[in-house]
């Protein structure tokens, strides 16, 4: 009987009991436990990841639509006809003019003594990128000819809008350009503003138009006024 009982005795004794290490039942609820701890963790930090990524992305692309809207803003509103050498009227400060792509004669950055106009070409790429080309005038005579080198910067994107640009007249009314989708000559003189949409695509570090700093889109949209232009369609 010493056998059985003392076999019994060791099974009750809770000191017994310590010294016997952790069960095979005990060791699977610890690891199952902590997988879950784990998994947990594991998806928190790759939500808060998203949430950050997210936000940058968001931050980059508005950042990159104010910094087209604000360039195009300055150089519209500062727009103004152009005297040519040999006619009586002005040629109309925009030169040319669809919705993806505009040139116009403005007098942006320019010195207050001795003003010189600029040509100003915005354009967008097969990226989506958009650029902005200037011609600074040449004196001839008492006219500017825009015959110099072109300088050209990028201003960010890709944007993603088909109608960069939409031309008003001065009732607020759009000019819908012609059938080949550029403003006609008598459409040109009729232009009293221009609104501006700013679409900024997500983007991803090769510049295309998807990818996965967030999902959304930035939009900015501006009327810009020319209060320097002579209307010799509308006035006349």
């Amino acid at each position: 009987m010493t056998g059985p009982l003392a076999a019994l005795r060791r099974r009750l004794d809770p000191a017994a009991k310590a010294e016997a290490g952790v069960s095979l039942v005990e060791l699977i609820v610890v690891m199952f436990i902590t997988s879950i701890v784990l998994a947990i963790v594991g998806s928190m930090f790759i939500n808060v990841a998203n949430v950050t990524s997210n936000a940058n992305g968001t931050n980059t692309r508005n950042a990159v639509a104010a910094n087209v809207m604000n360039a195009m803003t300055k150089v519209i509103s500062t727009a103004s006809n152009n005297a040519v050498s040999g006619q009586d009227d002005p040629d109309p400060a925009i030169v040319s003019g669809t919705a993806s792509a505009l040139t116009i004669i403005t007098y942006v950055d320019t010195s207050p003594t001795n003003p010189t106009p600029t040509r100003v070409t915005y354009r967008v790429d097969s990226a989506g990128q958009v650029f902005e080309d200037r011609v600074a005038g040449v004196a001839s005579g008492s006219f500017y000819v825009f015959t110099g080198a072109t300088t050209t910067r990028q201003l960010g994107g890709p944007v993603t809008s088909a109608g960069l640009f939409t031309y008003l007249n001065k009732a607020g009314t759009v000019v819908t350009p012609s059938s080949n989708g550029s403003l006609s000559p008598s459409q040109r003189t009729q232009i009293a503003s221009i609104r501006i949409t700013v679409v900024i695509a997500n983007t991803t570090t090769t510049g295309t138009a998807t990818g996965t700093n967030g999902n959304d889109p930035v939009q900015i949209i501006n009327t810009v006024g020319m209060p320097n232009l002579i209307l010799t369609g509308t006035d006349s």
